[in-house]
């Protein structure tokens, strides 16, 4: 697929990427001479990044770079607080 590093590829190629803080981000171009990446993060807004993924104007890896998004996430998981608060196996602690 080639260099790994080259986050721009990888958005022409319309894999999904998100920022390190994991927050999803979309791309809304590419510019192929330079491999500038524009697109838009939540909460933040417009931004822009080397072709490398690091974010334009940052001058050491930070929360904004960009990385590809993971095939497969982590499942998440959900708890009932009143499952927990019925759990008689949960009942172990005493507040006095």
């Amino acid at each position: 697929m080639g260099d790994p590093r080259d986050i721009a590829a990888l958005a022409q190629a319309g894999v999904s990427l998100r920022t390190r803080d994991r927050r999803d981000v979309t791309v809304t171009s590419v510019d192929a001479e330079t491999g500038r990446i524009s697109g838009i993060v939540p909460m933040v807004g417009p931004c822009h990044w080397r072709r490398d993924g690091q974010f334009e104007g940052a001058g050491s890896a930070g929360p904004l770079d960009l990385v590809p998004k993971q095939a497969t996430t982590e499942p998440q998981l959900h708890a009932s607080v009143a499952e927990a608060l019925g759990d008689p196996a949960a009942k172990n602690a005493c507040c006095d």
